[in-house]
């Protein structure tokens, strides 16, 4: 194998290994929200009063799911794609068109990552929290930013080497 195979497997295996745990957050968040609606249901039916930051920290664990999952999604290639025109196109253009969709997300990325880390530093700053529970914002921020930062990471790297999902998967069927 040569050099570049090698550093082209490190690099896939490093991605794989940042977006496994970027995932697991986000199942763990999901998790969260799970545990915390049934924590609000028993607490309204039993004691009359559920917890008064059910709320708000789902919504904050939602966010994070949304963004931490996003770079197993794009580095799986298990994104949602409308190729009406694209599957007509022969080889090449398919090729040139999938590039050209993995340089608008990288794009998209770093302007996000650009704008959101300004956000996250004035939070962490200012110790911000949320309105009503009073929950620190920043790390929530964070997360969120490096999240969508690796989401431009494995796109950019799945225009250099892309994959094809597997058709018969779970997914596809």
């Amino acid at each position: 194998m040569s050099a570049g195979g090698r550093a082209g497997d490190l690099i896939e295996r490093a991605l794989r290994i940042m977006a496994g745990a970027l995932a697991g957050v986000g199942a763990a968040a999901l998790a969260g929200i799970f545990l915390l609606v049934l924590a609000a249901v028993v607490m309204r039916y039993i004691w009359g009063r559920p917890f008064g930051f059910t709320e708000e920290l789902s919504g904050l664990l939602m966010t994070l799911a949304v963004f931490t999952l996003l770079p197993s999604t794009v580095l799986g290639e298990i994104n949602i794609r409308v190729t009406v025109l694209s599957e007509r196109l022969p080889a090449l253009g398919q090729r040139l068109l999938f590039v050209l969709g993995q340089l608008l997300l990288l794009a998209f990325c770093a302007v996000f990552v650009r704008e959101a880390w300004g956000i996250y530093e004035f939070t962490a700053k200012l110790g911000l929290l949320s309105e009503q529970s009073r929950l620190p914002l920043a790390p929530f921020l964070l997360l969120g930013t490096l999240a969508m930062a690796a989401a431009g990471a494995a796109g950019a790297w799945r225009a250099v080497r892309p994959t094809r999902p597997h058709h018969d998967g779970p997914v596809h069927a």
